[in-house]
């Protein structure tokens, strides 16, 4: 055809269509092209955000605060089966990888930053990225570069139903590497913020109320350690031994009785405090009067001082030496004073397996016909059940010691609710910089450390000396620590 033909054709109605036609349907099946790739495209994005996003939500469900914990979340992540459609992965690299830390900070600031596999334990973050991946037969291929996601997840615990009190130590993740079941600690609510100080802790919606004299007081704390919680350092010593020594069966301070509203809450199924109880209505007599005999103390708090430090017990409570007393009968260590006072009546076996327990906390279980195992078994004491059987006597019940017995079951509570809660004498503490806790009171800071301490003796004077049962974790929380997994980034 000549150019005159062409041009004629042009001009022509149809020939101008057929022309129209011959250009713009390569355009628009391009633009379709294009149209069809970027949904695709779209999708692939949706799909890879969701693997990673995924991955690392399955890889911080395994962060529990322990030394393996690393290891299971990176196997949790690439356990998931989710990927692409249509995309082809950079076989040079993993399809997933994994960064953990303690820290947010830690992430960010350096790329290459991640908890060796051994320090489980600190893990809280982790970052899970994707390898590189490209679509497969795309006009964007050629266009486009490689696309990776990244999403970073936290695991955190925030304790519940616990003691509304703070345990002040500038550096609570040595105490808690420090901790030893056993040991003893000397504890002091004195308005002070120095390691070794307790500060009750106030909700924000109940500044300096009775509310937290009563959380102290309680069985069943209604008691988080929430945002906005706050030091209170100015309830009385006084308030503050009231509210702990109910546990004891202690309504009396001096000659006043305890307020009732924390009267009302149980006693521990046993007392046995080393103090001689005359009548309900009369404080027991001062410490360290022998007879009758507390718990053993540690050898450096045989006799407290008011200058000891708080952390002078070595948890060397077995061989620590005896306070005398019995007249004739002599025993060089203070537990064997402690089982001839009170278990006199039992077999040797019984006796044998009281000087053999690991710590103070396990006689007291054993006392009662628990295990650390069954420790939250409801135990009913009241009636003597266990009298005889492994239950302390208290003293003798004739002879020329008989009038300075205590009683090892409640005998003064005037309320209703059952006296059966072992951990009645268990205090469940947050361990944290006190001097830092206007700066940063988180929840999830004031739960990372929590220790479960047990009161070997009533409170006197704001002091108190617990032992160390052991610090919480998510597979040994006394179901206290409430888990929650989130992603907190992704890009």
């Amino acid at each position: 055809m000549t150019a005159r033909s062409l041009r004629s054709f042009g001009r022509n109605e149809d020939g101008f269509v057929l022309v129209f036609a011959a250009v713009c349907i390569p355009a628009l099946l391009g633009l379709l092209g294009l149209a069809v790739d970027g949904t695709r495209l779209m999708t692939f994005d949706t799909q890879l955000a969701a693997t990673v996003d995924a991955a690392a939500l399955a890889a911080a469900g395994q962060l529990d605060w322990t030394e393996g914990a690393i290891e299971r979340a990176v196997t949790a992540g690439n356990a998931l089966t989710n990927g692409v459609a249509f995309a082809r992965r950079n076989r040079a690299g993993p399809r997933l990888t994994f960064r953990f830390a303690a820290t947010l900070a830690d992430l960010r600031t350096d790329p290459a930053y991640t908890l060796p596999e051994t320090a489980g334990a600190q893990a809280v973050f982790v970052e899970a990225t994707t390898a590189e991946f490209t679509l497969t037969e795309s006009l964007l291929q050629v266009l486009g570069t490689p696309i990776r996601r990244r999403a970073v997840a936290e695991a955190q615990y925030y304790a519940c139903d616990v003691t509304p009190m703070v345990l002040c130590h500038a550096d609570p993740e040595r105490f808690a590497a420090s901790a030893r079941p056993g040991r003893q600690y000397l504890l002091r609510m004195d308005g002070n913020i120095a390691d070794g100080s307790v500060v009750p802790l106030d909700r924000p919606d109940d500044l300096a109320s009775r509310t937290t004299l009563r959380n102290l007081a309680s069985d069943a704390p209604a008691f988080c350690y929430g945002q906005g919680v706050s030091l209170r350092r100015n309830i009385a010593p006084r308030d503050f031994d009231d509210a702990l020594n109910i546990r004891f069966d202690r309504y009396f301070n001096g000659i006043a009785a305890v307020a009732s509203d924390l009267a009302a809450f149980p006693p521990a199924p046993s007392v046995i405090q080393g103090r001689h109880l005359q009548a309900c209505s009369s404080p027991p007599s001062s410490g360290d009067v022998n007879p009758p005999y507390h718990l053993p103390r540690d050898a450096a708090y045989r006799t407290v001082r008011p200058s000891a430090a708080y952390d002078q017990g070595l948890g060397d409570w077995a061989v620590t030496a005896a306070y005398g007393g019995l007249g004739e009968i002599s025993v060089a260590r203070a537990i064997d004073e402690y089982i001839l006072w009170n278990h006199a009546d039992k077999d040797n076996g019984f006796q044998a397996s009281l000087r053999e327990a690991p710590t103070r906390y396990d006689i007291y279980l054993r006392e009662l016909g628990l295990t650390p195992e069954t420790e939250s078994r409801p135990v009913a004491t009241q009636g003597n059940r266990l009298m005889g059987k492994t239950m302390p006597t208290g003293g003798p019940l004739t002879g020329p010691f008989a009038f300075v017995r205590e009683s090892p079951i409640p005998v003064c509570y005037p309320g209703v609710r059952p006296a059966t809660d072992a951990r009645r004498r268990v205090l469940y503490l947050s361990v944290a910089d006190c001097r830092a806790f206007s700066a940063d009171p988180s929840p999830a800071r004031l739960s990372r450390h929590v220790a479960k301490v047990f009161l070997t003796e009533p409170a006197s004077g704001g002091s108190l000396l617990v032992e160390l049962v052991g610090m919480l974790t998510p597979r040994k929380d006394d179901g206290k620590l409430r888990p929650v997994v989130q992603l907190v980034e992704t890009h």
